[in-house]
């Protein structure tokens, strides 16, 4: 991942805590310094909807390490220079003690979301091109479509919590960008979930997406036991 990927997931999870209409979050916002006299680059800002002048500047930085007291110091000083606005500095590897102290004496706010939790972040704009996911499911089916891209059926095999329409975008969206994993998670879907809806649909999208041969129909034929399943397996069959 990037540093200006790890920002966009970082604008994601910012777009959670401030939703519109009332707020807006951009990426790479341009804002003038009061000292330097020059344009300032954040990497995200909160907006609340009709006020020019952002409510929270937000600093990301992709470290492999932890943050120490110096890139706290870049941050405080872009801030200082910006002008009297809230702001949070994030990192995927956490703050030193002294980063800490320094940022909390300046008023800044740190969080940690790591490259772990920014890999499922990043995708949400793609399931939302599918489907308005409501906001309670955002997250999660962001990290659903990570599974999908590195092809991992694990999450799906038991409850996702997910509702029918946002299932369902998360799998328009890794078909349209991975698709051979995702075919690889539905397939394992289709075999070996435990709720006969779930493999039914499996069986529906991967037909859909032509990526059924009839040597995967048989396999699965053989281990399936519900009628609807079967029918639909048999109907794609020709028999």
């Amino acid at each position: 991942m990037t540093p200006k990927e790890y920002e966009q997931a970082v604008l994601e999870r910012f777009r959670m805590l401030f939703p519109p209409p009332r707020f807006t979050v951009k990426h790479n916002v341009r804002l003038s310094g009061h000292k330097t006299q020059a344009r300032r680059q954040v990497d995200v800002c909160v907006f609340e909807t009709g006020d020019p002048k952002p409510a929270l500047l937000i600093e990301a930085k992709r470290h492999n390490r932890t943050i120490d007291s110096v890139h706290a110091g870049a941050t405080i000083a872009l801030i200082r220079d910006v002008g009297a606005v809230s702001a949070v500095m994030v990192a995927t590897a956490g703050f030193s003690r002294a980063a800490r102290n320094y940022l909390a004496a300046e008023g800044i706010g740190h969080l940690t979301i790591t490259l772990n939790e920014a890999q499922g972040l990043r995708w949400i704009p793609l399931v939302e091109q599918a489907f308005a996911v409501d906001h309670e499911f955002r997250e999660v089916s962001g990290h659903l479509v990570e599974a999908l891209r590195t092809g991992n059926a694990t999450p799906f095999l038991d409850e996702t919590g997910l509702p029918y329409e946002e299932w369902l975008a998360v799998f328009a969206a890794g078909l349209s960008r991975f698709p051979n994993t995702t075919a690889h998670v539905l397939k394992e879907l289709a075999r070996a979930h435990f709720d006969d809806a779930v493999r039914f649909n499996a069986v529906q999208l991967l037909d859909d997406a032509d990526e059924l041969a009839s040597a995967d129909i048989a396999i699965l034929l053989a281990s399936e036991n519900d009628p609807d399943t079967r029918l639909l397996l048999h109907e794609l069959l020709g028999n």
